[in-house]
């Protein structure tokens, strides 16, 4: 198609071929710009299906993460429903406690009162008792004013007998009064004695009485402080009971609100699962339509490429030129630098190595870097001889241009092109050299 067809002369044969030339020319345009199309979009392809694998694998953990979180966010609901019910049943349970603590409150008040109460009675009765003391002291002492007037009285009756008795017969009345008056005295002392019993076992139980009395006044004080104390304990215990009531319903408030904004949370994972599914679904057809699109856009690049026949053409006398140089002809130290500065000018190569007869590489692989080339010498002595690109030559004694295919070092579009190196008119080797199938349509 690079062709040109022309007639001797002048006339409508000449239109003619005028025509088919432009036509020609034309073709190749678009042949060129589809195929460097073709293999922008090649190039690209991998990238989409790379991609597409990736939104799949990525659809798929965030369906997994999903349903995982759908799972978690199902038992966090649950469990804050739980923890709600006890919150709420704690609540019930807190307000009986707080109805009992005012029950008790008011009826430790009511024992205190009643606690203050007894010990004013207690007070009062120690106060009768103390004035009962004082009077029954008052009457001992009565008493013994009795007892001395009896015992007085014994004397003077005992007197007027013996004077009743000196008078006779005349003071023989008076000596019957002064006997009965001493057998008054002598009862009266006794009467006076038992009363000063009487009074002294009296005066005995009112000391134990006091004395049980005092132990009573103290138990009494005893348990009016500890009333006291149980009091404003309990309404230390009630405040701080109430507080907790309080913090216990801001605590069932809030768990209320996490329990909503849990059933929106899980909601809202139920419809990202459900999201992520559908995701999981679509990238897979995504990824299974971006490997179509590779396999056809490779296949598409490999049946343009058989149109640019002087693209290759041009490449394969370039590196047939490189043949013909005496240092690659003859193997020597002198062989890499000859192909590096061969290599140099010709953009489009990416790769050169030279192999002898038998398939043994003799050259270090000479790379493209930029503006510069680098050697590699690792590969020298490798063994390529059941390579297709050699055994051509080999066989056929003619150049080598192979199909397109991706390189596994730039993933980029390449093809090779061997060419027989002879000496003498013997093949002594065969010169190698990779192209970048996107560099060659700029040739």
């Amino acid at each position: 198609m690079s062709r040109t067809f022309s007639l001797p002369g002048h006339g409508p044969a000449n239109l003619l071929i005028e025509a088919i030339n432009q036509m020609s020319g034309r073709l190749q345009s678009f042949i060129l710009d589809l195929t460097r199309r073709n293999v922008a979009t090649a190039t690209v392809a991998p990238l989409t299906h790379a991609i597409a694998g990736k939104v799949r694998e990525s659809s798929a953990a965030l369906s997994h993460g999903a349903e995982q979180i759908e799972a978690t966010s199902s038992r966090l609901a649950e469990a804050i429903g739980a923890s709600a019910d006890g919150a709420n049943r704690a609540l019930v349970q807190s307000a009986e406690i707080v109805a009992e603590i005012d029950r008790t409150t008011v009826l430790t008040e009511q024992a205190l009162e009643r606690t203050r109460v007894m010990a004013r009675d207690v007070d009062h009765l120690s106060s009768a008792i103390a004035d009962l003391d004082n009077r029954s002291r008052s009457i001992g002492q009565i008493i013994e004013t009795i007892s001395d007037i009896a015992d007085h009285t014994g004397l003077l009756s005992l007197n007027a007998s013996i004077e009743a008795a000196r008078a006779g017969a005349h003071g023989a009345g008076f000596g019957v009064i002064a006997q009965e008056i001493r057998t008054l005295s002598q009862e009266s002392a006794k009467a006076a004695e038992e009363v000063n019993r009487s009074l002294r076992a009296i005066s005995e139980l009112i000391r134990e009485t006091v004395d049980g009395l005092s132990r009573v006044q103290q138990g009494v004080g005893s348990g009016v402080e500890s009333s006291r104390e149980s009091s404003a304990a309990l309404a230390q215990v009630s405040r701080e009971h109430r507080r907790f009531h309080g913090q216990l319903e801001l605590v069932i408030g809030a768990v209320s609100d996490q329990q909503k904004a849990m059933a929106h949370f899980a909601g809202d994972i139920t419809r990202i699962a459900a999201i992520g599914r559908e995701g999981q679904s679509d990238s897979a057809k995504l990824a299974e339509l971006a490997e179509r699109v590779k396999t056809l856009t490779e296949e598409q690049l490999l049946a343009t490429g058989i149109f640019i026949l002087p693209q290759y053409r041009k490449a394969e006398g370039a590196v047939a030129t490189m043949a013909e140089d005496p240092d690659v002809r003859s193997p020597g130290p002198r062989t890499d630098q000859a192909l590096q500065r061969l290599m140099l000018p010709l953009e489009y190569l990416e790769l050169v190595y030279l192999t002898d007869a038998a398939g043994i590489q003799v050259s270090c692989n000479i790379l493209r870097s930029g503006q510069t080339t680098v050697c590699d010498a690792s590969v020298k002595g490798r063994d390529w001889s059941r390579r297709e690109w050699f055994r051509r030559v080999r066989e056929k004694d003619e150049s080598f241009i192979s199909e397109i295919y991706r390189s596994q070092a730039t993933d980029s579009f390449c093809l090779t092109i061997a060419v027989p190196v002879r000496r003498g008119g013997v093949l002594v080797g065969v010169l190698g050299a990779d192209i970048n199938f996107e560099d060659l349509l700029a040739i």
